[in-house]
């Protein structure tokens, strides 16, 4: 009864604060609409600066209603022993609206000579100056830019300001949150016609010098209208891994996405060997397919080094080739590699090393084939996904990570893209 009693009293002084507020803002608008039309953007801002103020207020009393914690004279410690009541103290916390006290009981326990305060835990903000709502907007712009400029954005646009080093360990700590090991929303449909599996690697700079970041990407197609490939549901994951253990990741991430049930399995590589090694060790009977872009592009590799870049002869030869590969006639293509006489020993190793890239991959580059079979020949996905995963958060000029921050904001990023929100909030910061 005493409780209903309580949140009466908290509404009313509430209504009425807001009927003062609204009344003492429309006065206000009145006067400086009168005198100065355009102040219309003007007082949008000082309406949402008034209203956050308010809201603060409303979260405070609303956060008293729920008590202060106390439970009894003496409680359980974590450590085996007991916490004793010492008193009521307050704090202050930083909300999306603004920042606010709160009164808490407060506990210690001498044998592990630490503090405790319960409202702390269940509210989510014990260790923490902020509530969970500013931690996890924190990690979404934090995921986007780099901290400085995020935490600018974020104090101009929300009128919550963080500092960089508080910006940066919140959104790191919600990153470690996440599980590297296992997909954290495995797909729920039935139904699965080609399930597509590629990856790539791509550098990001650390304190110890640029590491590879393993990049999957593992997606669903289905034929169109036209009998073409249209590409469904993507997932994508990486970490800065040895490929053994990344390809088991792989493997885990293509049975999430519905390996088991698929029609057709493809794997689309560059033709990196690594790739096709744990291709045929997870994926065996798999289709496999070398990116078209990564086999034309060598093919002008070859023309540039035979003939030189500003030669007509190379643009002829190269769309030549450019027919065979298209053909799937790489045995053809190989012969006429065979057939130039580079003059440099430059010239011949690129020549040496092409024959031996694509005569390996041959059966990976018939895609006369895979085009009648309504496939995907191109790996853009993959690296789509490293260009925006790492390329354009991880290493922007003068930035250089620590191993366990570059993976956080890897797996903040990861967790953006796949949808896999809300985030977790971050223990502590």
């Amino acid at each position: 009864m005493r409780g209903m009693q309580d949140a009466e009293r908290v509404l009313e002084k509430i209504r009425r604060e807001a009927a003062e507020e609204a009344d003492r803002f429309l006065r206000e608008a009145q006067e400086r609409m009168k005198a100065a039309p355009e102040a219309w953007m003007e007082l949008e801002k000082r309406l949402r600066e008034r209203m956050l103020a308010l809201g603060g207020s409303i979260l405070e009393a609303a956060a008293g209603l729920a008590g202060n914690g106390y439970e009894g004279s003496r409680r359980l410690c974590e450590c085996g022993g007991t916490q004793k009541y010492m008193n009521d103290r307050e704090r202050d916390v930083v909300g999306l609206l603004g920042r606010f006290r709160l009164k808490r009981a407060y506990y210690w326990c001498p044998k592990c000579r630490k503090g405790y305060a319960p409202l702390d835990h269940r509210l989510g903000i014990a260790g923490s100056d902020f509530t969970g709502a500013v931690r996890e907007m924190i990690g979404r712009v934090g995921a986007e830019v780099p901290f400085d400029r995020g935490r600018m954005l974020m104090g101009k646009l929300s009128g919550v300001w963080v500092s960089k080093r508080k910006h940066e360990e919140i959104a790191e700590a919600i990153g470690s949150g996440f599980s590297v090991e296992e997909p954290p929303k495995p797909w729920a449909g039935r139904r699965v016609e080609d399930l597509y599996l590629s990856c790539d690697g791509t550098t990001a700079p650390t304190l110890q010098g640029w590491r590879e970041v393993k990049i999957g990407a593992v997606f669903h197609a289905k034929p169109d209208a036209d009998g073409g490939p249209q590409r469904g549901p993507t997932r994508y994951f990486g970490d800065v891994i040895e490929a053994e253990t990344f390809g088991w990741r792989w493997y885990r991430w293509g049975r999430a996405m519905g390996l088991e049930r698929a029609k057709r399995v493809v794997i689309l590589g560059d033709g990196s060997a690594w790739i096709w090694a744990l291709a045929e060790l997870h994926f065996p009977g798999a289709i496999q397919i070398v990116d078209w872009y990564h086999a034309d592009e060598r093919i002008w590799v070859v023309a540039h080094a035979a003939f030189g870049e500003s030669n007509p002869r190379a643009r002829i030869w190269g769309r030549a080739s450019e027919k065979l590969l298209r053909a799937g006639r790489v045995e053809d293509l190989l012969r006429r590699i065979a057939r130039l006489h580079p003059t440099s020993a430059e010239a011949r190793e690129i020549l040496r090393e092409a024959q031996g890239y694509f005569r390996n991959n041959a059966p990976r580059m018939r895609y006369h084939r895979f085009r009648r079979q309504g496939l995907f020949i191109g790996s853009g996905v993959v690296e789509a996904g490293c260009k925006h995963i790492v390329g354009f958060r991880l290493k922007q000029s003068g930035m250089r990570w620590s191993l366990p921050g570059l993976r956080s904001i890897l797996q903040l990023r990861l967790a953006v893209l796949n949808g896999d929100w809300p985030l977790p909030v971050a223990k502590a910061a």
